[in-house]
């Protein structure tokens, strides 16, 4: 079986990250956080206009 270099980067990000958020919590403060760092690229979208029937 050959292996994907895109499927093998990606492994290895998820284990760095694995390493530096332990537990899950740890890793949700960390996503707050980012959120809140950039915070004026993120948009919220409303609900989809359903038009007529």
């Amino acid at each position: 079986m050959s292996t994907d270099p895109i499927v093998e980067e990606v492994r290895a990000v998820r284990k760095e990250i694995e390493q530096q958020y332990p537990d899950a919590e740890s890793f949700y403060l960390h996503l707050r956080q980012e959120q809140e760092v950039y915070r004026d690229r993120l948009i919220r979208r409303g609900p989809k206009d359903a038009g007529r029937a």
